[in-house]
């Protein structure tokens, strides 16, 4: 066995180091799901009695879910090696999913199982009963539904193997994003347990409906950081509706209590609604722009992969590439 089949120790050292963290991060993620659902389920059963046990099943099917998607997951990241080509030099390895595989199923799944118990609570008067009845009252309620913010962001980071990589980048953009939609239309939502503006029903329940657009929006970033290849017009052109149908409504909600009888002033948040809303537009444009212009073919590749291939006749006794004979060939 030579020296190239075991590789370098540092590099085994960082890849058993990043193992690590990632299973740090995947039992913290367990850890906020199950204590976000119990602390949900716990203002449930103290506001009614009714379809108490389907809310704990409810919450044990989504941890199996996540179990299951992280054994999966771990299964998918192995390398598998295959049996020596026909010229005994190097072994075959078998393709495997990317870093994000099943992520999209995961967070569907929860949101899923979030969305019908949050809409209960705030749209019955379960929550003046947890004022009085439950210790902490509305504050801890708040601070368990905020809990959907860090429960994304150990999901990204127990997946993400390294951090330096272009999908983490990618991946950390996108949950940026999408955690700047989440705090927007909470702080709407706040406005609204708190009192402070008068929301009529008509206000009411759009804002709902773009808080759970807004928590089910990283299942298309997921899904695209899992699909591994650069969005097209399809991804790009849902990205936008959803977009779209956050920032959208919350400017215009914004709008309504600046220019109404409340007099709110202009905030950080409308103009993030309003640079979000113009970037994902020019952003849809600049592809159409660039898929009618005719050219060569530019795939947008990750950084680390070659455009040619390597014969077996380049490769030398102990499976090195000849690296005169690959330049050559450019």
């Amino acid at each position: 066995m030579t020296a190239g089949e075991l590789g370098s120790p540092g590099r085994m050292h960082q890849r058993s180091s990043g193992c690590a963290l990632g299973g740090c991060y995947k039992v913290l993620s367990v850890v906020l799901l199950l204590a976000q659902g119990a602390l949900l389920d716990l203002y449930l059963i103290a506001g009614t009695d009714l379809y108490w046990c389907s809310w704990i099943a409810t919450d044990l099917v989504v941890v199996v879910g996540w179990a299951i998607f992280y054994s999966k997951n771990s299964r998918g990241q192995r390398a598998c090696q295959g049996s020596l080509n026909p010229s005994g030099y190097g072994q075959v390895k078998q393709h495997k999913r990317g870093q994000f595989a099943y992520s999209h199923l995961a967070w569907l799944i929860y949101a899923i199982a979030f969305t019908p118990k949050v809409a209960l609570i705030l749209c019955t008067p379960i929550l003046d009963q947890i004022e009085t009845g439950v210790p902490f009252g509305a504050t801890g309620f708040r601070l368990t539904v905020s809990l959907s913010v860090p429960l994304l962001w150990t999901l990204v980071r127990s997946l993400s193997v390294d951090p330096r990589g272009w999908l983490h980048q990618r991946a950390t953009g996108y949950f940026l994003a999408s955690c700047l939609d989440l705090l927007d239309s909470y702080a709407l939502l706040e406005l609204m347990l708190g009192e402070k503006l008068l929301f009529t029903p008509f206000l009411r329940y759009p804002l709902l409906v773009v808080y759970f657009v807004a928590l089910a929006s990283p299942v298309l970033w997921l899904s695209e950081l899992d699909s591994g290849v650069p969005a097209g017009c399809c991804r790009l052109f849902l990205r936008l509706i959803f977009g779209s149908l956050v920032d959208g409504p919350l400017l215009a909600i914004r709008c309504f209590f600046m220019l109404g009888p409340a007099g709110q002033p202009v905030t950080v948040f409308m103009l993030k609604n309003i640079l979000f809303l113009v970037c994902r537009w020019l952003e849809v444009l600049e592809l159409c722009c660039l898929l009618r212009a005719p050219g060569p073919d530019h795939t947008d590749r990750p950084p680390g992969q070659f455009s040619h291939c390597v014969s077996e006749n380049d490769m030398g006794p102990h499976a090195y590439v000849n690296t005169l004979a690959v330049t050559s060939q450019n």
